[in-house]
Formats: C-alpha cells, sequence, structure tokens
C-alpha cells in the first residue's frame, strides 16, 4: 500500500513538472515567434512602402536618384525578409525538436503507466480468486481490523481510478504534441515555398535595379551638377544650424554677463566678480536642461516626423547610388513618403529659425535644450519661430526633391551631429 501512494505521488510530481515546463517552453517559444513576427510586419510594411513610392514614380514616367534609393531600399528589405523567413524555419526545427522530445517523454511515461496498471489489475483478479470483499471484510478478527482492511480496499479502488486518470492525461497530452508537430511540419513546408517565391522576387528587383543604374549613369553630367548643388545646399545648412547653436551660446552668455554685473553692483563693499570665460556650449537654465535630459533619454523612442515612409538614404559618408567612385555625405537621413505628407515635430521644443535653401526647400530648426531637430525640404511651414511646439504637433507638409517626395531629418547635439535612425523608433 505505501509503495502505491509513493508511485501515485511521483506521477502526480512528474505530470505537474512536465506542464510547468511546457508551459514555460511554450512562454519562451511565444517570445522569441512574438519578436520575429513582429520583425516581419515591420519589414512588411517597409517593402509595400517602397513599391508604392516605385509605382509612383513609374506613373510619372522619370527616372530619379530618388527612385534608385527607392529600390535599393526595396533590395535591402526583401533580403532581410528572406533571412527573416530562415530564422523562421530555424525557429521551427527547434520547436519541432522539443515536441518530438516531449512526445517521446510521453510516450515512455504512459508505456509505464499501462504496465503499472496491468499489474494492478492483475493482483486485483488473483486476489478476488482466492475471497471476496465481503468475505474479506468479515473474517477480520476485530473491528479495528475491519476499519483497517475497509480503507485499504477503499484506497486500492482509488489508487485504480486515479491511475486511469493519469494515464487519460498523458494520452490527451501525446495528441496535443502530435498535432502542434504536424502544424510545425507544415508551417515549415509554406515558408520553403514562400522563400522561393521571394527569392525570385529578389533577383527581378535586382535585375531591374542594374537596368535604372545603367539608364541614369547615362546622365552622368547632370548627376554631377546635382551633386554639386546639393553640397552646396548641405553647407549652408550646416552653416545655418551653426550659426542657430553659436547664437544661442552667445546669448546666454550675454544674460550671464549681465546677471554678474548686477550681483556685483549690489554688492558694493565687494569688488565685481571676475567674468568667466564664455563657454562653447549652450550654457541652460532649470527648465531647458530638464526638457535636454529628457530629449536625450528619448534614444530609439522618438516618433518619425512622418505617419508613413522608409528611409532611402542614411547617415553618413557612402558610395553615389549610380555614380562609381563618387562619395556623398548626409548629415541626417532622407525619408521618402507619400505627396503632400505632414511632418510633425518628434518632441518637445520650441522654434528657432525658419529659413528656405535652394534644393533643400524650406527648413525648420527646433530646440529641445542643448539638443536640435532639423527638418528640410518641406513644402509648406505651419509653425513660427519662438513658437513652443509639443512632439507629433504638425511642423508642415513635405516636399519634392528629384521627382519623390522625401524630406531630410537631422539631430544635433550643440554642434555635433547625430545619427537620427539611432533615435527613432525601430520600423
Amino acid at each position: 500500500m505505501p509503495l502505491k501512494r509513493v508511485t501515485y505521488f511521483f506521477l502526480t510530481c512528474f505530470l505537474f513538472c512536465l506542464l510547468i515546463n511546457q508551459q514555460a517552453f511554450a512562454q519562451r517559444t511565444r517570445k522569441t515567434r512574438a519578436q520575429l513576427e513582429n520583425e516581419k510586419k515591420r519589414n512588411l510594411e517597409k517593402i509595400a512602402e517602397t513599391k508604392k513610392a516605385l509605382e509612383s514614380a513609374r506613373a510619372k514616367k522619370e527616372l530619379t536618384v530618388g527612385n534608385i534609393k527607392a529600390i535599393k531600399e526595396q533590395i535591402n528589405s526583401q533580403e532581410e525578409q528572406i533571412g527573416l523567413m530562415e530564422q523562421d524555419m530555424e525557429l521551427i526545427d527547434v520547436e519541432m525538436k522539443d515536441i518530438v522530445a516531449a512526445k517521446d517523454n510521453l510516450e515512455d511515461k504512459l508505456q509505464q503507466l499501462q504496465q503499472e496498471y496491468a499489474a494492478m489489475l492483475y493482483s486485483a483478479s488473483k486476489d478476488s480468486g482466492k475471497l471476496n470483499k465481503l468475505s474479506f471484510l468479515f473474517s477480520s478478527s476485530s473491528f479495528n481490523q475491519l476499519l483497517m482492511r475497509y480503507k485499504y480496499l477503499q484506497q486500492y479502488t482509488e489508487n485504480r481510478k486515479a491511475q486511469v486518470v493519469q494515464m487519460n492525461k498523458v494520452a490527451a497530452l501525446l495528441r496535443e504534441r502530435q498535432t502542434n508537430l504536424e502544424g510545425k511540419k507544415s508551417d515549415k513546408k509554406r515558408l520553403i515555398t514562400a522563400k522561393v517565391v521571394e527569392t525570385k522576387n529578389l533577383e527581378q528587383l535586382k535585375t531591374q535595379q542594374t537596368q535604372m543604374v545603367g539608364e541614369l549613369s547615362k546622365k552622368e553630367k547632370d548627376l554631377r551638377r546635382e551633386i554639386e548643388a546639393t553640397n552646396r545646399s548641405v553647407t549652408k545648412l550646416d552653416n545655418l544650424i551653426t550659426n542657430i547653436v553659436a547664437r544661442e551660446i552667445a546669448k546666454k552668455n550675454k544674460e550671464r554677463e549681465l546677471k554678474q554685473d548686477k550681483e556685483a553692483k549690489l554688492a558694493k563693499t565687494n569688488p565685481a566678480k571676475a567674468k568667466r570665460p564664455n563657454k562653447a556650449i549652450i550654457e541652460l537654465d532649470a527648465e531647458e536642461t530638464t526638457l535636454g535630459r529628457s530629449f536625450g533619454a528619448s534614444r530609439a523612442r522618438l516618433p518619425w516626423p512622418v505617419q508613413r515612409g522608409f528611409i532611402s538614404d542614411r547617415f553618413g559618408v557612402k558610395e553615389h547610388p549610380v555614380l562609381h567612385g563618387v562619395l556623398i555625405n548626409n548629415n541626417g537621413i532622407d525619408i521618402q513618403t507619400p505627396s503632400n505628407a505632414t511632418v510633425r515635430a518628434v518632441y518637445n521644443g520650441v522654434v528657432k529659425d525658419i529659413t528656405e535653401i535652394p534644393g533643400l526647400g524650406r527648413v525648420v530648426a527646433v530646440q529641445h535644450g542643448d539638443y536640435f531637430t532639423v527638418y528640410a525640404n518641406l513644402n509648406q511651414v505651419f509653425a513660427s519661430v519662438g513658437q513652443k511646439i509639443n512632439a507629433k504637433e504638425t511642423i508642415g507638409t513635405a516636399g519634392s526633391s528629384g521627382g519623390t517626395t522625401e524630406i531630410n531629418f537631422q539631430i544635433w547635439h550643440n554642434t555635433e551631429r547625430l545619427n537620427p535612425e539611432k533615435w527613432l523608433v525601430p520600423r
């Protein structure tokens, strides 16, 4: 009797631990699966945006560098999608391996339970051949012995019922694992088919890119003139931001000097304090310091300046998409977006400057403490200098550049240029 109790206890513990382990594995898998599915969803949205941009360009029947950037970004997204599919298949293999291991374990335990139940029935049949339950009870030598025998028979019956329940539970889990396994196999087959299709699409895109680059490279002189004009516009924009920062520094230095002079006059018995040298960075008041720190803590969490769109040109120096050996630089990122798209502030701040630069359209600079965000190539501007603006509040509308609707977005910390892509919420 004690042995049967111990067996029942350990079987219950086994099932409990098995269920807990399966739930923990499912949670880990779901987390990984959720992350992967989220990445695939974001990437498909990016592919859809680039397709729209290319379809719009085809409708205009005008081939530009912006179109080359769009198809290059679509190729990158297509390659990323194939990579995500491969990760998905690897994850399915891991899931299938764990399901098979759990299934084999359950089969072993079910066989063990069935053998123990068979032994229990055999033992019961042998005992019933010798004496029935009533004779077993009434042959007791005392009332206490009768009670003990009654409890024994009762517990024996309960053990048999419990054994059947345990076998049914294990069998149900086994059927569930088998269903999961078949589902994973089907998922993998669908992914393999989809990957073949996406790979063909990628090859077609690369062929299309080669044709577009070949056609546009015939206009080398025009492209070089375009690069020179862009460089002049970028230099003007750099000077604009540098002057804004310098102006804010000079303003703060002047305010500090006036404050020191006032304090020196009030303290008649003490000589005026020596003026501190002017600082090369913006000296902030308490409110501006709080705003700057808050902005600085928002890395990878800032909303995009447009609701829809994709990065068509990234931060830093890179090779020109058409002309070999020609390097181009971007102090921010270019974002292609639908026509007349609304441009919005990415954070609370104060509009410090609005100007127009040939080749870059209207430009708005917003200060956030010792940080600045710059929105260039705007068609219309709805803000005004000195205006306090909130995150996601409209600044203007996106303008056209080289046959595509595109804005340039920059982030500066004092006079240091930062990579905006690292500050925006990932898409």
